[in-house]
């Protein structure tokens, strides 16, 4: 038979059922599963459209033609329902699946009509010359005649079809998907060029084959180019990623070394972490054991980091840290163990010593080492720290029972204050139980109202008259009843209260003095103490400003006392916030003079109203000697600094004499009155006063 065109056709089927294969290869080992084996049954189908389409170009008759041309039908169908099963494959969208399976019904139905009309769901009638002659005089069957209404609806779903492609083609090609953009592609623009040829040729319009065929063989030679690329790439990334696990490895042998240092060590200081502390610690404990020696656990707990971290931030912080390091590896030998064990928290383990005096001697020296001022960022910082020491073998016979012993004492030791030390004892296992429970009345006390303040009031010296109010905290507590201040300042600044504890105590004695203005106290003045925490960390100035006008009070008549020893831990940054604190308006005074570090080149400078001379040096001013001129260098240096002085203590007529006489302005003390609830701090303001100079003694109201 001397048919070319159908021999093309017949070796086009064959190429497309190699493309099948590749793609259900692809389908084994691709990203794409589902879609890799529509696109080989694609290839199928149109492998099975050019055999049927070979037999209706060589019938000899139209009856013969007709009945080729309903599997021709057929098969075109198949592929119309599986592109859009493709496309749907790609197309995360709910509705994709739901097209897909109404295409597939309602190619179901057109298959039905294809079969059961007499020339296949196309024609409705056909033009009986079915002979077509090609230029090289091959003699071919095509057919043409009149579009049914079916053939209609099926153009009007490959339309369909053709659209949803692009669109959709456009929309992963932005997401990068190449693989299926470039399917999609290839079908839209063969989809288009064909169908508008087919179409054509069923009008009678061009007597061409179907050449649909061939045009989704260029599709599927280079989905199988693709295969083969992929498949090339595969190895290639294989052979690479073998030789990347080869250098990995090696690198993670170095990285495993690194690693180990760094989960031992301390990145900042260089020392050992708690990891690290603790093997160190298990040889240091097996070595005391064997020498029957005293081996001292210390931890040392840097007082107030939170400040410095605060005021000068946390590379300041960073370097203070670094300094501690340092001189506590200078204070012991190299088989000592020093080490980091959190923020500002230090282990130092020394053995080979003789009894609690050899503990005591270390103890000093380390203590002594960390009192040294730190020059740090161009100034000079003070810092103590809190201690708590456990020994070996007393206190525990393993590393971790030392160490738990250790964090006992060191608890205990924050409860005496800053700088403090803790040794470990039995019963600090109950007490710290206690002060657990402790803690979490304090938490719940200011939401239970259980703080209140007492008023404890300044006198002027001249004549009596009681110009300053100041306000003290007490905490009604449910079951040791009243617990003053030193009991849980301190504690309240550990455990982060104390800034919610200090508005509410400004915020009440600020409302408290608008009560005393009202009754007629106009020139009467509060002061409130400062904690170290309120002044350098917390939004002070703002909750003062906020207080002072809510009650409608002038900022002079609220003072605000700091204690000398808190200025002086980090005096230039204490005296930038007493500056703004000065700029509202208010009067600032420093507590407990003469008791801190202070010098005259930064008193000088402290933008401070007045200072209050401490009890200690008041208590014995009426038997002469040093504590006399101390008070009287003190009232001396605030007069010529142009500000005023206030002597706390004051418990005897002779003392209130005495510091009259030297020149002190305002006068404070159990002399006058003890602090007052309220209450009786309206009837000590309401009742008679006197002149020194006659020699009676005020009222006394014990609150």
């Amino acid at each position: 038979m001397n048919a070319p065109i159908a021999s093309l056709y017949f070796v086009s089927a064959g190429m497309l059922l190699m493309g099948s294969f590749h793609a259900a290869l692809m389908a084994r080992s691709s990203d794409h599963v589902k879609a890799a084996w529509l696109f080989s049954a694609i290839c199928l189908a149109f492998s099975l459209f050019q055999v049927s389409n070979a037999a209706q170009y060589t019938a000899g008759d139209l009856p013969a033609a007709v009945d080729a041309h309903k599997w021709v039908n057929l098969f075109l169908l198949l592929i119309v329902a599986l592109i859009w099963y493709l496309v749907a494959a790609f197309d995360d969208a709910w509705y994709a699946p739901v097209m897909s399976h109404g295409i597939a019904v309602l190619i179901g139905v057109v298959i039905a009509c294809n079969f059961a009309a007499p020339f296949g769901f196309r024609f409705s009638s056909v033009h009986p010359d079915i002979a077509v002659v090609l230029p090289w005089g091959e003699r071919i069957a095509v057919l043409s005649g009149e579009p049914s209404a079916v053939s209609r609806v099926v153009r009007v779903v490959s339309l369909a079809l053709m659209v949803y492609a692009l669109l959709f083609s456009v929309r992963v090609h932005r997401l990068g998907e190449r693989f299926a953009s470039a399917l999609i592609w290839g079908s839209v623009g063969l989809m288009f060029l064909t169908t508008g040829a087919a179409s054509l040729s069923d009008a009678g319009t061009l007597k061409v084959p179907y050449l649909g065929g061939f045009g989704f063989l260029f599709l599927a030679a280079s989905f199988s180019i693709m295969v083969r690329t992929n498949f090339s790439n595969r190895k290639l990334e294989q052979v690479r990623i073998s030789s990347a696990l080869v250098q990995e490895v090696e690198r993670h042998e170095i990285a495993k070394q690194r690693f180990q240092h760094a989960l031992n060590n301390d990145p900042l200081t260089g020392l050992p972490n708690r990891s690290g502390a603790l093997d160190r610690l298990h040889i240091l404990v097996d070595l005391n054991g064997l020498n029957r020696t005293v081996l001292a656990v210390f931890l040392l707990d840097v007082d107030r980091l939170g400040i410095i971290n605060g005021t000068r931030g946390h590379q300041v912080g960073d370097q203070v840290l670094v300094e501690v390091s340092e001189r506590l590896r200078h204070n012991v030998t190299d088989s000592d163990l020093v080490a980091r064990l959190n923020n500002g928290g230090f282990l130092v383990a020394a053995g080979n010593l003789v009894g609690e005096g050899g503990v005591a001697v270390l103890y000093d020296r380390l203590a002594a080492a960390l009192e040294a001022p730190f020059l740090v960022a161009g100034s000079e910082l003070r810092i103590t720290a809190s201690a708590g020491v456990a020994v070996f073998p007393d206190d525990g016979g393993a590393a971790e029972d030392v160490l738990a012993a250790a964090e006992l004492a060191l608890h205990d030791a924050k409860r005496s204050g800053p700088g403090s030390l803790g040794v470990y004892r039995p019963s600090l296992k109950g007490n710290i139980q206690e002060r657990i429970d402790f803690e979490n009345a304090l938490k719940a006390a200011l939401i239970k109202r259980q703080f209140f303040l007492c008023y404890q009031p300044q006198v002027r010296a001249s004549d009596g008259r009681t110009v300053c109010m100041e306000a003290l905290i007490r905490w009604e507590h449910p079951t040791h009843g009243l617990v003053l201040p030193d009991r849980f300042i301190q504690l309240a600044e550990s455990m982060g209260l104390i800034a919610a504890i200090g508005s509410w105590v400004i915020e009440s004695a600020c409302e408290q003095l608008a009560r005393w203005h009202a009754m007629g106290y106009d020139g009467l003045r509060v002061a409130v103490n400062l904690s170290a925490q309120q002044l350098l960390v917390s939004n002070l100035e703002e909750t003062v400003a906020q207080a002072i006008r809510r009650f409608g009070l002038a900022a002079a008549n609220v003072e605000l006392e700091i204690t000398e020893s808190v200025l002086m831990q980090d005096p230039e940054s204490s005296i930038a916030r007493l500056g703004a604190l000065k700029s509202l308006g208010v009067r600032l005074s420093i507590d407990d003079f003469g008791t801190g570090y202070s010098s005259l080149s930064y008193l000088k400078v402290l933008p401070v109203h007045a200072f209050k001379l401490d009890r200690s040096f008041v208590r014995d001013i009426g038997k002469g000697g040093k504590d006399l001129e101390i008070c009287a260098t003190a009232i001396g240096l605030a007069r010529n600094l142009g500000l005023d002085i206030v002597a706390e203590g004051v418990e005897t007529e002779a003392q209130a004499r005495q510091l009259r006489a030297l020149g002190c302005h305002l006068l404070q003390g159990y002399f006058f009155a003890r602090p007052l609830a309220v209450a009786a701090a309206n009837e000590f303001l309401g009742g008679p006063f006197k002149s020194l100079e006659t020699g009676a003694i005020p009222l006394e109201f014990v609150g």
